[in-house]
């Protein structure tokens, strides 16, 4: 009956994670059809990011009876994770906008490995061969791209969908080293900063007719939805089988560029793309293994 019960939680917090996966593929997409300039379109994205998750953390707060300071301030361990996706996400939307999509999906879909090397050098953890294995597979692979872009137009890209993944990693890191943390005020926190970064490089009103369109969907459905999917998802299942979900995003996000916008990715990336992905397949479905092996053993 309990291995009945841990099924059932495992399947709807992969479908929960999935469906987050789902909903947050068309973000590059989305990016890539604003048509003003890259600063103006940071600050709106992370503006409205920002304005839709202190809603529902004021929301959240109403319903525990708290007060507005206490919904909406945020603790210093919130401020330093707010930091962290503050700068992924302008990093994201810069690093679309000067490179290929499908090459920055691919950087970004690395980032469980980074987080994990980053937990071997802060917080001494010791990580298994598997991993050290992908991690020099996965880091030649995206050394290849980053180089084969390298004084071309999609250099500047690439070292920002770099520090996509970088920061993204410390932000994970930080979150899991810090389980207190609530993450709907760290985010909130750091799309607000990054919105002030962008204030005075940024032309607000010179938007294009659809611009306004795309950046609400981005920033008032699209990433705050995914989040509280995958974050419910995240809950239910081993972090290596939600990570296998994630790297989704990278297939169908670019699918949708190549669909929608005809933006073909190159032939080193889509090699050292397929590499990169079958690298993390690989490595998550031994983890998952490995996870699901211990609690039986437990369970015996």
């Amino acid at each position: 009956m309990g291995a009945a019960r841990s099924m059932i939680a495992d399947l709807h917090g992969a479908w929960l994670v999935l469906i987050g996966v789902m909903i947050i593929s068309p973000d590059a997409l989305l990016v890539r059809m604003i048509k003003t300039d890259d600063i103006t379109t940071a600050f709106w994205r992370l503006f409205l990011l920002g304005a839709t998750l202190m809603l529902i953390a004021l929301w959240r707060g109403m319903q525990r009876r708290q007060s507005i300071r206490d919904a909406l301030m945020p603790t210093r361990d919130e401020m330093l994770a707010g930091l962290f996706y503050g700068g992924t996400s302008a990093c994201f939307i810069l690093s679309i906008r000067n490179t290929d999509a499908a090459n920055t999906l691919v950087i970004i879909a690395a980032t469980p490995l980074l987080a994990a090397l980053i937990a071997v050098f802060v917080f001494k953890r010791v990580l298994p061969a598997r991993t050290w294995l992908a991690s020099v597979v996965v880091f030649v692979a995206l050394a290849t791209i980053v180089g084969a872009g390298f004084g071309g137009a999609n250099m500047l890209g690439d070292l920002l969908a770099l520090a996509t993944a970088i920061c993204m990693a410390c932000y994970f890191n930080v979150v899991g080293a810090r389980n207190h943390i609530d993450a709907v005020r760290a985010m909130m926190i750091g799309a607000f900063l990054s919105t002030l970064v962008m204030v005075p490089g940024a032309s607000p009103m010179m938007l294009e007719p659809l611009d306004p369109i795309w950046l609400i969907l981005l920033g008032c459905v699209v990433l705050p939805g995914a989040f509280l999917f995958i974050t419910a998802g995240a809950k239910k299942i081993p972090a290596a089988e939600a990570g296998l979900i994630m790297l989704n995003e990278a297939i169908f996000g670019s699918f949708l560029v190549w669909l929608i916008i005809d933006e073909v990715p190159g032939k080193t990336t889509l090699i050292c793309g397929t590499i990169v992905i079958a690298t993390l397949v690989a490595h998550s479905y031994l983890g998952m293994r490995e996870a699901r092996r211990k609690r039986v053993k437990v369970a015996a």
